[in-house]
C-alpha cells in the first residue's frame, strides 16, 4: 500500500504543477484578449487610463474563473492537504497586506509630491527671485509627480473589485518601467548638483529666508494632517530617490509572499528584475557622472601637494604600462577595443573645434579690417559728393549718408554680440571633452593591458571604468556636436546677414551719386569716351599714344607701402645726442630722406643723428643704423655728412647744392615732382633732394639743348637697385645691380617718374625710383 500511496502522491504533485502552469498560460492568454493597452508616452493625468466599466470587469472575472476552475478529475488532483491550505492562506494574507502597503505608501508619496509642487516649487517660481534657479533645485519633479500618479492609478485599477486570487501587480510595473526609468534617471542624475546649489543658497540670507518660508508653510500642513514633521528642504528633495529605491524591496517581498501557482508570480518575478535593473542603471549613470567629474578636474585646481601625493609606485607603474602598451599597438599592430560610434563623434568633435577656432580668428580680423577701411570709404564718398555736388539733391544725400554712418557704427557691436561672443563661449567648452577623451584613451590602454592577462578584479575594474567613460562620452559627444554645429551655423548665417545689410546700405548711399547702376561694359565705354575727349585737348594732343601708354602702366604699377610718419626731432633730442655720443659719431642729414624698407626711418634736412653701426643686418655698408634721440633705424649713408657746427654756420644757403653734393645723390630718386617738395621758402626748396634731379632736367630744357645730344657723362650712369620686369615693348627689363645708361630723365609727356634708359643695346622706359646713382663710375 505504501508504494501505491507514494505513487499516487507523486502523480498528484505532477498534476498540480501541470495545472498550475496551465492556469498561468490561460491567464496570460486571457489578459492579451481583454486588457487595454496603454501607451507609456501619453502625458497628463492617467488616473483613468485603464478604467473599465463594471460590466466589463464582471465579464472578465467570470471568464477568468471559468478558465481556472478545475473540471472532472482535475478537481480531485487539486485537492490540497490542510497544511498546504493553511500555508496558502497565510501567504495570501501577507500578500494582501503588502499590496495595501504598496498602494498606501504610493498615495502618501504622491501627496508629498503634490504638496512640494504646490507649496514650494510654484510659489518660488512665481516670485521670480534673482539668483534662485528653481529648476536646478527640483529638476523634473513635476514629471516625477505625473509618473507616480499614473502608477497609483494602475495599481488601483488592478486591485479594485478584483478577487485577491486574480490581482496582478507585476504587469503594472512591467507596463510602466520605461517612462519610470527615464524620469527617475534625470532626477537622480541632477540631485547632487541640486544639493550643492541648495547649500550655496542657504549661505545667502535673502534666499535662505524665501526657502525657510516655504518649508514653514509645508510643516504646518504636515502637522494638520498628523504626519511626521518635515525636517528641512534636503529631506524633501531626497524623497523621489528613496522611493525609487524602495520599489525593488516591496516587489521582492510581494513575490516571496505569492504562491508559485498564483497567476501574478511570474509577472512579479519579471517586474522585480525590471525594477532592480532600473536602480542598477541609475547607479551606473551616477557612477559615470562621478567618474567624469573626477577626470574633468583641472590641473590648476590641484595644489603641488596634491600632485606629489599622487606620485607613487603604483602610478608610475601604471603610466609605464600605458606607454608600453601604446608602443606595442604602434609597432606590432596588436588588436584593441574599437568603438566606431565614438571614433566618428570624436572626429566630428575635433573638426568642429578647428572650425570654431578659425571662425573666431578670421571674423575678428575681418572686423578689424572693416573698421580700418570705414574712414577711408567715408572720405571717398565725401570726395565723390564734392565732385558730383548738386544743391537739389543735398538734403536727400545727407540723410542717406547719415543712415550709412549709423549702420557702419552699429556693425561692430552687432558682430561682437551675435557672432564673436557665442563662438568664443563655444570655444571655451572644448577643453573639458578634450581631457576626457585623453583619459578615455588611457583607460583603453589599461583595459587592453589587463585583457592580455588572466581575468581578475583589476581587469574587471579597468573594463568597467573604460566602458563607463566611453558610454558617457558617446552619449554626450553626440549632443555636444549637434549643439555646437547648430550654434556655428547660426553664427555664420548671422555674419553673412550683417555683411549683406552693410553692403545694401553702401549700395543705397552709392545710388544717390550714380542713380543708374553701371555694368562693366558700360563703364569701359565711358572711360574710352573720356580718354578720347582728353586726347582732343591741345595740351595733350601731341604724343597722346605715349601718354596713354604711360598712364596705363602707372595704373598697373604695384603700390608702394606707405609707412607711418615719424615725429620730428626737437631740441631735447639734439641735446640728448650731443651729451651721449662723441663728435666723431654725430652726422647730419644733407637732404630729406624717406624710408623705403622695413626698419628704415624718415629724416628731414639738417636733422642730427648718431651712427651706432655702419652696416645693416645683411652686411651692406650703404645702410647705417642711427639714433635720432627719439627712434632708432636705418638710413642710407649717402644722405649723411659729418656734423661740424662751426662750418655749418659759415655755409651759404645758395651754395648748398654743389658738385660734391650732386655726386652723393640719393640711391632712390624721389617719385614726386619738384613742385610737391616745396616746403614754403625758396631756400628749403633748393635743398630738397627730390627736386635736384628734376631741376637738372629743367636746366637742360631751359637752355634749349636736346637731351639726346648729350654725351655720356658720369651723371648719366646709374644702376638698378631693384629688379624690374617690362610689361610692354616700350619698357626695359632690368636685373638687380645692372648698370644702365640714362638717355632721358623724363618720358615724352614730361613725366619725370619714368626715365629712358639703355642697357646691353636695348632701350626702354624704367621707373626712376628703381635706379640708383653710381658714384664710383
Amino acid at each position: 500500500m505504501e508504494p501505491k500511496e507514494a505513487t499516487g502522491k507523486e502523480n498528484m504533485v505532477t498534476k498540480k504543477k501541470n495545472l498550475a502552469f496551465l492556469r498561468s498560460r490561460l491567464y496570460m492568454l486571457e489578459r492579451r484578449k481583454t486588457d487595454t493597452v496603454v501607451d507609456s508616452s501619453v502625458s497628463g493625468d492617467h488616473s483613468g487610463t485603464l478604467r473599465r466599466s463594471q460590466s466589463d470587469r464582471t465579464e472578465y472575472n467570470q471568464k477568468l474563473q471559468e478558465k481556472m476552475t478545475p473540471q472532472g478529475e482535475c478537481s480531485v488532483a487539486e485537492t490540497l492537504t490542510p497544511e498546504e491550505e493553511h500555508q496558502m492562506k497565510r501567504m495570501m494574507a501577507k500578500r494582501e497586506k503588502i499590496i495595501k502597503e504598496l498602494i498606501q505608501t504610493e498615495k502618501d508619496y504622491l501627496n508629498d509630491l503634490e504638496l512640494c509642487v504646490r507649496e514650494v516649487v510654484q510659489p518660488l517660481r512665481n516670485k521670480k527671485i534673482d539668483r534662485l534657479d528653481v529648476d536646478s533645485l527640483f529638476s523634473n519633479i513635476e514629471s516625477v509627480h505625473q509618473i507616480s500618479a499614473k502608477l497609483l492609478s494602475l495599481l488601483e485599477e488592478a486591485t479594485t473589485d478584483v478577487e485577491p486570487a486574480m490581482q496582478v501587480i507585476g504587469e503594472v510595473f512591467l507596463q510602466i518601467k520605461g517612462p519610470l526609468e527615464d524620469i527617475y534617471k534625470i532626477y537622480c542624475y541632477q540631485h547632487d548638483e541640486a544639493r550643492s546649489i541648495l547649500e550655496s543658497y542657504e549661505k545667502e540670507e535673502e534666499l535662505k529666508e524665501h526657502l525657510s518660508h516655504c518649508i514653514q508653510s509645508l510643516k504646518k500642513i504636515y502637522m494638520q494632517e498628523g504626519k511626521p514633521n518635515l525636517l528641512d528642504m534636503g529631506s524633501l528633495m531626497i524623497k523621489p530617490i528613496q522611493r525609487v529605491m524602495k520599489y525593488p524591496l516591496l516587489l521582492c517581498e510581494l513575490r516571496n509572499s505569492t504562491p508559485p501557482s498564483h497567476p501574478d508570480y511570474r509577472a512579479l518575478d519579471d517586474a522585480f528584475a525590471a525594477v532592480k535593473d532600473i536602480n542598477v542603471n541609475i547607479n551606473e549613470l551616477k557612477r559615470r557622472k562621478d567618474l567624469v567629474l573626477k577626470y574633468k578636474k583641472n590641473d590648476e585646481d590641484e595644489s603641488l601637494k596634491d600632485k606629489l601625493s599622487k606620485l607613487n609606485i603604483h602610478s608610475i607603474s601604471k603610466k609605464s604600462k600605458r606607454v608600453t602598451n601604446h608602443l606595442k599597438i604602434l609597432t606590432r599592430g596588436e588588436s584593441q577595443v574599437k568603438d566606431n560610434t565614438f571614433n566618428r563623434e570624436e572626429k566630428l568633435f575635433r573638426a568642429l573645434e578647428k572650425t570654431v577656432r578659425l571662425c573666431v580668428k578670421n571674423i575678428s580680423l575681418c572686423l578689424q579690417h572693416i573698421q580700418d577701411a570705414m574712414p577711408l570709404a567715408l572720405q571717398s564718398v565725401m570726395d565723390l559728393q564734392e565732385i558730383s555736388y548738386n544743391k537739389d539733391d543735398e538734403m536727400g544725400y545727407s540723410e542717406t549718408l547719415s543712415n550709412a554712418l549709423n549702420s557702419c557704427h552699429d556693425f561692430a557691436p552687432h558682430l561682437q554680440r551675435l557672432i564673436l561672443t557665442p563662438l568664443s563661449a563655444l570655444l571655451s567648452l572644448f577643453p573639458g571633452p578634450h581631457k576626457l577623451i585623453q583619459k578615455r584613451y588611457d583607460k583603453l590602454l589599461d583595459c587592453n593591458s589587463y585583457l592580455q592577462r588572466s581575468a581578475g578584479e583589476e581587469s574587471d575594474l579597468a573594463k568597467k571604468e573604460y566602458e563607463a567613460l566611453n558610454a558617457q562620452l558617446v552619449e554626450e559627444l553626440q549632443a555636444f556636436n549637434q549643439a555646437a554645429r547648430k550654434i556655428l551655423l547660426n553664427c555664420l548665417c548671422s555674419f553673412i546677414t550683417l555683411l549683406r545689410d552693410l553692403m545694401l546700405v553702401a549700395q543705397q548711399a552709392y545710388s544717390t551719386l550714380v542713380p543708374v547702376p553701371l555694368l562693366v561694359s558700360s563703364i569701359s565705354e565711358i572711360q574710352n569716351q573720356v580718354l578720347e575727349e582728353v586726347q582732343n585737348l591741345n595740351c595733350v594732343k601731341e604724343n597722346s599714344a605715349t601718354f596713354i601708354e604711360r598712364k596705363l602702366s602707372f595704373e598697373k604699377k604695384k603700390p608702394v607701402q606707405i609707412l607711418p610718419e615719424m615725429p620730428r626731432q626737437t631740441d631735447i633730442h639734439r641735446s640728448k645726442l650731443l651729451s651721449t655720443y662723441s663728435a666723431e659719431e654725430l652726422y647730419q642729414a644733407k637732404r630729406k630722406c624717406n624710408a623705403t624698407q622695413e626698419y628704415d626711418i624718415n629724416l628731414l634736412e639738417g636733422e642730427l643723428v648718431a651712427v651706432i653701426e655702419q652696416k645693416d643686418p645683411l652686411g651692406s655698408t650703404s645702410r647705417w643704423l642711427v639714433d635720432t634721440g627719439n627712434v632708432k633705424g636705418y638710413v642710407y649713408s649717402s644722405f649723411l655728412k659729418p656734423y661740424n657746427p662751426a662750418k655749418m654756420q659759415k655755409v651759404d644757403t645758395e651754395n648748398r647744392f654743389c658738385d660734391d653734393d650732386f655726386e652723393n645723390i640719393s640711391l632712390f630718386v624721389s617719385s614726386r615732382p619738384a613742385s610737391d617738395s616745396v616746403t614754403g621758402t625758396s631756400e628749403s626748396s633748393i635743398g630738397d633732394s627730390s627736386s635736384s634731379l628734376s631741376g637738372t632736367c629743367g636746366k637742360f630744357e631751359t637752355n634749349g639743348t636736346d637731351v639726346d645730344s648729350f654725351q655720356e657723362v658720369d651723371e648719366q650712369i646709374f644702376y638698378a637697385v631693384h629688379a624690374f620686369q617690362a610689361r610692354s615693348d616700350h619698357e626695359l627689363s632690368l636685373q638687380e645691380y645692372q648698370r644702365v645708361h640714362i638717355l632721358r630723365f623724363c618720358d615724352l609727356s614730361g613725366n619725370k617718374e619714368w626715365w629712358l634708359a639703355e642697357a646691353q643695346g636695348q632701350k626702354g622706359y624704367v621707373p626712376a625710383n628703381y635706379l640708383g646713382k653710381m658714384t664710383y663710375a
